[in-house]
């Protein structure tokens, strides 16, 4: 385990032992699910895992899209699907998007013991058991995270008004492809796509590798209070759980992301 990261070998590890934890395959559709298309639609990791819609743990379509839900619809969508603070849930999708999402929005409402599997679905697929040697479990770190607070979602007034009186510098870092950052931006944004975190594999790279990703385009992440977004605060996650890896000072989500900043800017 890396951080807010657990591998596809000690997942399995944790699955052969029965060991008491939730995986829940995490998706995205307006499409009212009914059991049987949950089966359909969810990937196959392992018996009784749970189904995750985004759209689900989301707010309202207006104003923006895609903003972290009210705590009483977050509430409700936990006793719902009978979710619990003390038993460990790890999120997958095919890849890493969808499950870092979740992983940030169940972190923001307070569950401590939430993670995502590095390189999903994909690398579940692929990977092979004996890369983890059972008589290491003793090597690796219990469940454990911290609670996010409300500090670490940032609305669009405070991003307007960045003046920290101890003064630290601020980088804005958007994640987007190259072509839709060029589109269009928020002001003063660096623009490090998600792609570049990740491995061919969809792993996330190294903690030296991320270092260096960010040296790169001139942000220390030791002075540095990084503000994540991307088009509506999704893939903006990804970069989230990198810095929460390199231990940064606030991993911070940029709720609504560039279709909160568009929507506040023809206001005008």
């Amino acid at each position: 385990m890396r951080g807010s990261l657990i591998s596809a070998p000690f997942l399995g590890y944790l699955l052969k032992q029965q060991a008491k934890i939730r995986v829940a395959n995490v998706i995205m559709t307006e499409q009212p699910l009914t059991k049987e298309g949950n089966i359909e639609m969810s990937q196959k990791l392992c018996d009784n895992q749970s189904v995750v819609n985004l759209c689900d743990i989301t707010a309202q379509l207006i104003p923006a899209a895609r903003l972290l839900p009210q705590q009483q619809l977050f509430d409700q969508f936990v006793r719902e699907n009978k979710f619990d603070q003390q038993t460990p849930i790890i999120f997958f999708d095919e890849y890493i998007h969808f499950a870092a999402r979740a992983w940030f929005t169940f972190r923001y409402f307070g569950f401590k013991k939430v993670f995502v599997l590095d390189g999903g679905y994909s690398k579940w697929l692929n990977h092979q058991s004996e890369e983890f040697q059972e008589q290491k479990i003793q090597d690796q770190p219990r469940f454990q995270g911290r609670i996010m607070s409300t500090t670490e979602v940032i609305k669009i007034s405070q991003l307007k008004s960045l003046k920290d009186p101890k003064g630290d510098d601020w980088a804005i870092i958007d994640t987007r492809d190259a072509i839709r950052f060029k589109k269009g931006s928020i002001p003063g944004s660096i623009n490090i796509e998600f792609s570049e975190y990740l491995n061919e594999d969809n792993t996330l790279k190294s903690d030296e590798e991320l270092k260096q990703l960010y040296e790169r385009n001139g942000v220390d992440i030791n002075k540095t209070k990084i503000i994540n977004t991307c088009q509506t605060g999704k893939l903006a996650c990804i970069a989230t759980i990198a810095q929460e890896i390199l231990k940064t000072k606030q991993q911070i989500l940029y709720d609504g992301s560039w279709e909160d900043w568009k929507l506040e800017n023809r206001k005008k």
